[in-house]
């Protein structure tokens, strides 16, 4: 708990058996509940899980095998804050990149701000690969032009918010596109509560899932396609 609020950790998988024990033991205490969604695992994720879940019992391992081209992300996101009973929701990768320990840092930060959504910003940071920072920046661009947002980390995949925000972020893409729909559709829903914070990337266990060229490209032209349809009164398809 943190101040008297419970908090729950939602977590999307996706064949981390070899290291999924290893990172549920280094998870903090004040965290209640932690929910793993495994989507189309192969491994023996989903085994490993069940065992974890017989003796931890804030442990909860759930399915969600559905995909978008091969890619669940978003569905496995949506199963894990569906599923959360906490007063706060934390959302962060199973490969142990983010730092989870600082939620009670980013917590009381929140708490000062009058903030209910946090996206925890990655940069800047010259340890991540230029690459990788010269596509976000790319994102973070587009980002400012069609929706007047300013943002450091387009994609980071750690976010903090209150339970009581949830059915304001109207969450669809089952994809990799959940990670920009959930900041946009926060920002959107909930203007000066939605705010970044910095935190500082760990190393990863296991390898990534992502071709970043490709997702880097869906990502463009989703977040463009988004600001189209909304701007027309279209709705966008689950």
């Amino acid at each position: 708990m943190l101040d008297g609020r419970t908090v729950s950790l939602v977590m999307p998988c996706r064949n981390e058996a070899s290291f999924l024990e290893v990172l549920i033991d280094e998870i903090p205490d004040f965290f209640d509940e932690i929910i793993c969604v495994s989507n189309k695992s192969t491994d023996d994720t989903v085994e490993v899980g069940t065992r974890i879940q017989e003796r931890v019992p804030r442990f909860k391992m759930l399915q969600d095998n559905r995909t978008v081209n091969g890619i669940g992300y978003g569905y496995a996101h949506m199963t894990g804050i569906d599923a959360a009973e906490s007063d706060i929701i934390v959302c962060a990768d199973s490969d142990g990149t983010y730092p989870v320990e600082d939620v009670p840092r980013l917590w009381h930060m929140m708490q000062d701000k009058d903030i209910s959504f946090v996206s925890c910003t990655r940069y800047p940071d010259k340890q991540i690969p230029a690459k990788l920072q010269l596509g976000v920046r790319a994102l973070n661009i587009e980002i400012a032009l069609l929706y007047g947002l300013r943002i450091h980390d387009s994609l980071s995949g750690m976010w903090i918010f209150t339970k009581d925000v949830v059915a304001q972020l109207h969450l669809t893409e089952g994809d990799w596109n959940l990670s920009p729909q959930i900041k946009l559709n926060a920002y959107e829903a909930l203007g000066t509560k939605f705010k970044e914070l910095k935190i500082t990337q760990k190393m990863r266990y296991g390898e990534t899932k992502q071709n970043y060229f490709k997702t880097g490209l869906r990502h463009l032209f989703w977040i463009a396609r988004n600001r189209f349809v909304k701007r027309n009164g279209i709705q966008p398809c689950d």
